[in-house]
């Protein structure tokens, strides 16, 4: 009966961590047991981060809420800020809709928001992707999710075994992989040419600026690290005049996150196209999964310090040079090389994993199956037996 399905939100704050969950919302979405909400708040209904709601809406899926909680300033206070005012619409959305779980995706700080609303309201809360451990405000974040939270879906053992060593119940901590390697294994494989002709369309740099099929390209993503706030525009220059130095590969950089920094890290790359030219450098807002998929297939190197650099790149044995410390720590393949910011060692770091090719493929993080295993203990698990009162276990 209507009445008797499992009402579960999940909410979900911007492109990559969409991605994450993606797969694990089709399977719950196709479950007659099973009444889902999708929140979207954060960056998704930002233009200037591509509109990325529009996304989760091509794909089919109803936007049930939509939360415009980002404060301007681009500053650590108002990233504080921002989660207050997510939290207060939150609050008012969970008890209008009465949600029996709530689903709270990895490590932004968006859903810090998310968290504390279903904690102090006595909803159950799944996490996706405890345990981790790297750099940056969002080793905290993780965590403080964690010890909100009453089910548990780490990616990894090792992620497993931190949880339980954090005082959760073994019982209530499930190592289903990452829902994110379902799309990388499942995506379409395009040639090279038409990955390229595909992004001739999305080109953003300036008109007349096109891609060349017959150079390769080499894939950079760097955010802004918090804990470094301030340092932003000083680390991408020194990624900037390492890429300076490549002229025999094209060169694609995504626009950094909504992080505390992240307009001094677009600034600096502006500033720095305009007084260096860089026509070998394209830069986008976003670009689609499927396509980003065949970016990791054929660039002949990643750099940057996201964390697509060591969760993805590992599946198709890239060779990636992960910058600074935002990913300190993370379990990683053997595909990743470490630099810190300075722009030698970066440029020696890239050319090296360029001659180097390609490594062997490591399933690191899940084989393709994650967003099913997920929804079938989101749907069968007893929420009656969940203990709202949280103790820890020694």
């Amino acid at each position: 009966m209507e009445n008797m399905k499992r009402k579960i939100c999940l909410v979900t704050c911007n492109r990559a961590e969409y991605t994450h969950c993606r797969t694990l919302i089709q399977e719950l979405l196709k479950n007659p047991q099973i009444d889902l909400r999708l929140v979207a708040i954060g960056s998704h209904l930002l233009e200037r981060y591509g509109m990325t709601v529009n996304d989760i809406e091509s794909h089919g899926h109803t936007v049930d809420y939509r939360i415009f909680m980002e404060v301007e300033g681009n500053s650590p206070s108002t990233m504080a800020k921002s989660i207050g005012m997510a939290l207060c619409d939150l609050a008012t959305y969970f008890e209008n809709i009465k949600p029996d779980l709530v689903i709270a995706p990895m490590d932004r700080y968006e859903i810090t928001a998310v968290a504390i609303a279903a904690a102090f309201m006595n909803i159950p809360l799944a996490h996706m992707q405890g345990g981790e451990v790297t750099g940056t405000i969002d080793e905290s974040t993780r965590h403080t999710i964690t010890k909100l939270s009453h089910i548990h879906f780490p990616a990894t053992e090792q992620s497993r075994e931190r949880i339980i060593k954090m005082g959760e119940k073994p019982e209530s901590v499930f190592n289903v992989g990452d829902p994110g390697t379902d799309l990388l294994l499942q995506a379409p494989q395009y040639s090279y040419e038409e990955t390229v002709n595909f992004l001739n369309e999305l080109t953003t740099k300036k008109e007349g600026v096109k891609l060349n099929p017959s150079t390769p390209l080499i894939l950079g993503l760097q955010h802004p690290v918090t804990t470094e706030f301030g340092s932003g525009f000083k680390q991408i220059q020194e990624t900037l005049h390492a890429l300076k130095r490549i002229q025999d590969h094209q060169i694609i950089m995504l626009w950094p996150n909504i992080d505390a920094g992240g307009d001094d890290i677009s600034r600096g790359i502006r500033n720095f196209i305009v007084e260096h030219g860089m026509e070998n450098m394209s830069i986008f807002k976003h670009i689609p999964y499927e396509i980003y998929v065949n970016l990791l297939r054929h660039a002949k190197c990643m750099f940057g310090n996201s964390s697509g650099g060591i969760r993805e790149t590992c599946y198709f044995g890239l060779p990636t040079v992960n910058i600074g410390t935002r990913q300190q720590d993370r379990e990683r393949g053997k595909n990743v090389l470490d630099a810190p910011y300075d722009r030698d060692m970066i440029y020696r770091a890239i050319i090296k994993q360029i001659n180097r090719g390609r490594y062997e493929q490591e399933f690191l993080f899940g084989d393709g199956s994650s967003g099913k295993r997920m929804a079938d203990i989101l749907t069968s698990i007893d929420l009656d037996k969940i203990e709202i009162q949280k103790r820890i276990t020694y």
